[in-house]
């Protein structure tokens, strides 16, 4: 259900108003551009003007004119356009001329050099996205310049254009302008961010017009840990609050609004054949609560089913019948949490869709700006005081597990009388553990034999459980070497085992064969002591900080190391190692070490939360890792007697 969560309006397309005056040669020499916007920058927008006419509330045009000057080699994706439609949208026209330095024509783009393929994935099996490209020929000189126009016509007007001028880092913007043209009663939404100067409204006839601008914006450095762009990037959100899409009229100001027209749209569809009913039926008789039938539900849905996606026209919305699914045996997200929700009707377990934007990385979406924002369909079912969530598209996923592609965001879940925006489950350090025991038998010259048994849960397992299953045997081994971080080791044997609880578990058993992990000089071996769990420093800013430190997900975990070493007969420690304790509103850090005999035993924990702090926090958390990474060097000293 990926069909236009966002229409982003990006700088290869900006947008020619009407009535637009012609540049001469002389502007378009690089060297008419403003010191200040070519320092620090890859490359510089000289104009990008955007005009998006909407004819009717199921009509469109959008028009874009967008000149941009490369200034070096990192600059050179600018020059390439992309411009996607579909069955619902129509390219009428592409143009584009590349210039030298000096502003004089090189070449313009010719009709047949104009790529078209289909930008179906492979995961779809259906689908009209199409690509048009335009690109000119790699350029060995510094600076020039490239200008597109791009008209299109759009019959898909649940989505409006977002427009960010300034779409990347080592950007500058000389000049870039959006202007939105309504008819006039028929209502535009929008949401502003960053930007120096509001909208300015007018009225022209019998239309209302809506124009945003900016002038020499300079280029932004991305700093790490940096937060969500339209935190510091201009960007302007659009909406209707009306619209209509091949013959389907809905409302778009409110959360309910978006889902009592997704209900509408899929109302009725969730109907399976009587025979397949009475089958969920036996197979669900002997649970006796909600979640043990649910669950049951669930392994017959992963087992019979498998994900293929299908993006039609408003079928990126509206999905394939449950009595198609039970046949073919297969669907889209859409169509496979409406099946999953037919199979639990059938045992009169209410399911509602719920609609949200998946991916590992993805933002979450503008909560206070109703939109189609999503792209993607689970299926909520409520227990009693507990929710059980269920991701149908997937044949390996616990029932229940949200994690990293929908878990901790906003999602809409879809009503009767109306859509509901609601928070999904926010995965915590307690749930996300890497917990590890080691056996190191170390030898007189450095040799050492480890057995390693670790289990990852919550987010921690994800990659692992990835791994099992959708790897080969011999790219899980090659995986697995890469993980590894000792530096010299063979791979003797290798084994995981999941299991799917609600946080689920994935145990990971190696045996290694490291090489001189123990360094030996004279009497003396040095032994470093963590042998596999390292967080490395974080690299200082030379310039003081701008946004805040933003710590995501991936930094919410906890920790835990116990290394048993079975040292050769006869070394003792010349010293003892001191615990040592690391605390910081980041998290906790905590190593000790204790000797019996021939016996060492080192512990290290480590609890990271994620979480927003003040731009000068970023000075502290360097100091935090870069502590912690020279604790996790630490070595020991032993003497043979």
């Amino acid at each position: 259900m990926n069909k236009h969560p966002f229409r982003f309006l990006l700088l290869l397309a900006g947008t020619l108003s009407v009535g637009t005056p012609a540049w001469s040669q002389d502007e378009y020499k690089a060297s008419a551009i403003p010191e200040p916007l070519k320092a620090n920058a890859h490359a510089v927008v000289r104009r990008s003007q955007t005009s998006y006419t909407v004819k009717s509330p199921g009509e469109a045009v959008e028009k874009t004119h967008t000149i941009i000057t490369i200034l070096d080699k990192t600059g050179d994706p600018h020059a390439m356009l992309r411009v996607p439609y579909d069955k619902l949208s129509k390219v009428n026209n592409i143009e584009g001329t590349l210039y030298d330095a000096a502003g004089k024509v090189v070449k313009k783009v010719k009709k047949n050099e104009i790529v078209d393929y289909s930008a179906k994935d492979d995961g779809t099996l259906f689908s009209d996205n199409r690509m048009k490209i335009a690109q000119f020929p790699k350029q060995s000189s510094y600076p020039y310049t490239v200008e597109f126009t791009i008209e299109q016509t759009s019959r898909n007007l649940m989505f409006y254009p977002q427009w960010a001028p300034q779409a990347k880092e080592y950007l500058a913007v000389e000049q870039a302008s959006f202007v939105v043209d309504m008819p006039k009663g028929q209502a535009l939404r929008y949401k502003e961010y960053n930007m120096a100067k509001p909208v300015q409204i007018s009225e022209e006839g019998n239309r209302t017009l809506y124009q945003w601008s900016v002038a020499n914006v300079l280029p932004v450095e991305e700093e790490p840990f940096s937060p969500e762009a339209q935190e510091f990037l201009p960007i302007v959100l659009t909406a209707p609050a009306e619209f209509e899409v091949q013959g389907y009229e809905g409302k778009l100001q409110t959360w309910e609004d978006i889902g009592r027209f997704y209900y509408n749209l899929n109302k009725g569809r969730d109907v399976i054949p009587e025979e397949l009913r009475q089958q969920v039926i036996q197979l669900t008789a002997g649970e006796k609560t909600t979640a043990g039938k649910v669950a049951s539900v669930y392994a017959f849905l992963q087992s019979q089913t498998r994900y293929v996606g299908v993006q039609l026209g408003i079928g990126g919305w509206q999905t394939i019948e449950a009595g198609k699914v039970a046949a073919s045996k297969y669907g889209d997200c859409k169509a496979l949490t409406n099946y999953a929700k037919a199979l639990l009707k059938a045992i009169n377990i209410p399911a509602y869709e719920t609609i949200i934007r998946a991916g590992k990385d993805a933002a979450d979406i503008h909560a206070d700006f109703p939109g189609f924002q999503f792209n993607h369909v689970i299926l909520c079912v409520p227990d009693g005081r507990d929710t059980l969530w269920l991701e149908c598209t997937s044949q390996h996923n616990p029932l229940g597990y949200m994690g990293t592609f929908t878990g901790g965001r906003h999602a809409l879940i879809v009503l009767p009388d109306g859509g509901k925006l609601i928070q999904t489950p926010i995965y915590k350090a307690a749930d996300n553990l890497q917990h590890r025991r080691i056996q190191v038998a170390l030898q007189d010259d450095g040799e050492a034999k480890a057995e390693v048994l670790s289990a990852y849960t919550g987010i921690q397992q994800e990659s692992y459980s990835d791994v099992m299953n959708y790897l080969s045997q011999a790219d899980q081994r090659s995986w697995v070497i890469k993980s590894i971080q000792v530096p010299a080791f063979e791979l003797e044997q290798y084994a995981f085992k999941a299991d799917p609880k609600r946080i689920p578990v994935v145990s990971e058993k190696l045996s290694l064969h490291v090489r001189r992990w123990g360094n030996p000089s004279g009497t003396r071996m040095f032994v470093p002591l963590n042998l596999m769990s390292h967080l490395p420093a974080v690299t200082p800013m030379d310039k003081p900080r701008k946004f805040a430190l933003v710590l995501g997900r991936e930094y919410e975990f906890d920790d835990a190391d116990t290394i048993t070493y079975q040292l050769p007969k006869g070394y003792a420690p010349e010293f003892m190692l001191e615990p040592v304790t690391i605390e910081s509103r980041f998290g906790r850090y905590a190593v000790a070490a204790t000797v019996k005999g021939e016996t060492l035993v080192y512990t290290r924990k480590v609890t990271m939360h994620s979480g927003r702090y003040p731009a000068a926090a970023y000075t502290e958390w360097v100091d935090f890792r870069k502590k912690i990474a020279k604790a996790d060097r630490v070595q020991m000293v032993f003497i043979k007697k």
